[in-house]
Formats: structure tokens, C-alpha cells, sequence
């Protein structure tokens, strides 16, 4: 069983899906805008807006939500879970976490592995930039303009699309 939801929230629409298992999806710049706001029956929907909205008001650096991963497979798998890894207010890059996996050369596979990341803000696929810094790599919402907003929350400081 799946329940999803759709909160306004300071980078737009947010809709978060949740399975019985935990956190399944959230998709930042949701295609229906037009909705009525609605209590979500399950408590992990209510915890997991309660938690991203914290976040995005500078309240919380880290969620405590269960996250289900059962859609994320091999070498994405691994990718996502060295993203949960990187604490709030810092950054790493798509060479590090290849390096990380003991795949040096795979810096492009795990910027494909982020972009198709189906839990950002979650899976903070934001905090991972290019090597000499630039804000490449965000499909999420409006894009780059939304990943800087995420790293500005996270009191870096962005200039020209690249961490000053």
C-alpha cells in the first residue's frame, strides 16, 4: 500500500510517497499543483513532511525517517547510501564517492546514479558538486537554482553556479 502527499514548501511543490516499508519517493516541482490540502492518514507521511519542512526552514540537519529502498538497485544503491553519508554543511564530489566504492574512474556513473536519485532532500544528492566545485547534476525542481538553494540552507556560499 502507497499513500503520497503534496505540501507547498519554500523551493515549491513537494510530494513525498510513502510504502509500507518507509519513504519510496519525493518529487520536488510536483506536476499537480492543483490540490486541496488533505491530513495524510499514516504517521510516516506526517513524520516525513514534518521533517523536510523543518529542513527547508533551517530547523533540522539530519531526518530519522525510514527510507524504502527496495526500488534502488546495485551500483545506484551504493551511490545513494555514500550520499546519506555526507552530513549537512558539507560536500563531496562525484570523484570521491567513485573513489569511495573502489571505482576511481566512475565519477560519471555515479552522477547518473544521483540523477536518478527518487529521494532528494532525503538522499542529499545535492551535497555532491563537480571537482572544482561547480553545482553541476540536479534534476530535481528547477534544477541548479535548486540544488544552490539547498547548499546556501546549508550556509555554503554559491557564486556563478559554483562553491565559493
Amino acid at each position: 500500500m502507497t499513500e503520497s502527499t503534496l505540501f507547498d514548501s519554500p523551493i515549491g511543490y513537494i510530494e513525498i510517497t510513502c510504502s509500507s516499508n518507509g519513504v519510496s519517493q519525493v518529487y520536488l516541482g510536483a506536476r499537480n499543483h492543483s490540490f486541496s490540502a488533505v491530513q495524510p492518514a499514516s504517521s510516516l507521511l506526517r513524520e516525513s513532511i514534518k521533517q523536510v519542512t523543518e529542513y527547508l526552514a533551517g530547523e533540522r540537519k539530519a531526518f530519522d525517517i525510514p527510507i524504502d529502498w527496495s526500488d534502488i538497485k546495485d551500483f545506484q544503491h551504493e551511490v545513494l547510501h555514500k550520499a546519506c553519508d555526507i552530513p549537512f554543511g558539507k560536500v563531496l564530489t562525484y570523484g570521491q564517492i567513485a573513489k569511495m566504492l573502489g571505482k576511481p574512474a566512475a565519477s560519471r556513473a555515479v552522477g547518473a546514479a544521483l540523477g536518478r536519485n527518487p529521494m532528494p532532500i532525503l538522499i542529499p544528492c545535492h551535497r555532491v558538486v563537480a571537482a572544482n566545485g561547480a553545482l553541476t547534476g540536479y534534476s530535481a525542481a528547477e534544477g541548479i537554482k535548486t540544488k544552490a538553494w539547498l547548499l546556501n540552507l546549508e550556509e555554503h556560499t554559491i557564486v556563478g553556479q559554483k562553491l565559493a
